[in-house]
């Protein structure tokens, strides 16, 4: 088994970036991919993939990209009246969930809306995969590590009888970044902080996968979100593959390689934060990785 994962989330999140990730498929860039289900432009992009599907030489896993953070519900509004507008689009943010994961009073009613939802963008994937594939989950933003969206989805998981074969863990290693003390001034502290909140929920995320037979994983691709840039990839990528193999984990390497137009922004991108990372260039630093680096195993992680 290989133990790393080329990844590119936001397949679906418009129909320019859709096509950028279709393109790293015809050149086999990457081994799996993240499909939002919720934006107006799905069932073009998912038209296109099942167009290009059955030439692909390298057929892609695909995730769920379970989204909270944008775009419309799929349930009706009503049945979802607490995490959107009433326009139907999402209004809930990382820090409210957190907070409503502990406060009972308002924690019930939370996670029956979010299994809902969960339940309706779950089956839409399902409805548009193309043949074979399996049902893997993650999420826009890693939501799901939050408690109470973690619970929300673990009971849709067993109510439904989902037959799930993967859930990402956002559980990135902090000690290959320790051991480049030369990039120390290129990390984004935020994104450090990000790292530290979802290493902390990843145990308990861990021992629930064991329990429903799922293999926990490793990821990378939090500290330099939205800047996976060459330079920095091809320094780390060593000691990364040298952890995973050390902890006997797939390391999911996550890209953002699809570019969306300003032209695609709409009111359905309801957050100007994310706006703004969608747009970045970014995106185009994170393609120019994604087509260049060589992931032939090097040779001081083989001879670790």
């Amino acid at each position: 088994m290989d133990l790393k994962d080329i990844h590119a989330d936001d397949y679906a999140v418009s129909v320019h970036a859709s096509e950028d990730l279709i393109t790293c498929m015809q050149e086999e860039k990457l081994d799996s991919i993240s499909v939002i289900p919720n934006m107006a432009c799905f069932d073009r992009c998912m038209d296109m993939l099942q167009e290009v599907w059955q030439k692909l030489s390298k057929k892609p896993l695909i995730s769920v990209h379970l989204n909270f953070m944008e775009g419309h519900c799929i349930s009706p509004v009503e049945e979802v009246k607490d995490l959107v507008d009433e326009k139907g689009y999402f209004k809930v943010s990382w820090g409210s969930l957190v907070l409503v994961s502990y406060y009972p009073g308002r924690r019930k009613t939370i996670m029956k809306q979010l299994q809902t939802e969960i339940e309706a963008q779950i089956e839409r994937i399902q409805a548009s995969l193309p043949e074979g594939c399996e049902l893997r989950l993650d999420s826009h933003q890693h939501t799901h590590m939050i408690p109470v969206v973690f619970d929300a989805m673990i009971a849709a998981i067993e109510e439904k009888q989902y037959p799930v074969t993967f859930i990402r863990v956002a559980r990135e290693p902090i000690v290959p970044f320790l051991k480049k003390v030369s990039l120390y001034r290129s990390y984004n502290v935020i994104n450090i902080v990000k790292n530290v909140i979802l290493n902390i929920y990843a145990g308990k995320v861990d021992r629930q996968l064991v329990k429903i037979g799922l293999q926990p994983t490793l990821l990378w691709g939090l500290i330099m979100t939205g800047h996976m840039d060459l330079e920095r990839v091809q320094k780390l990528y060593p000691a990364m593959l040298q952890y995973g193999r050390h902890k006997q984990k797939q390391m999911e390497i996550l890209f953002h390689p699809g570019t969306v137009l300003p032209t695609e922004i709409t009111e359905e991108y309801v957050k100007a934060g994310f706006v703004e990372f969608h747009l970045s260039e970014g995106r185009k630093i994170e393609r120019h990785a994604v087509d260049e680096m060589n992931w032939t195993d090097p040779q001081e992680a083989i001879n670790e």
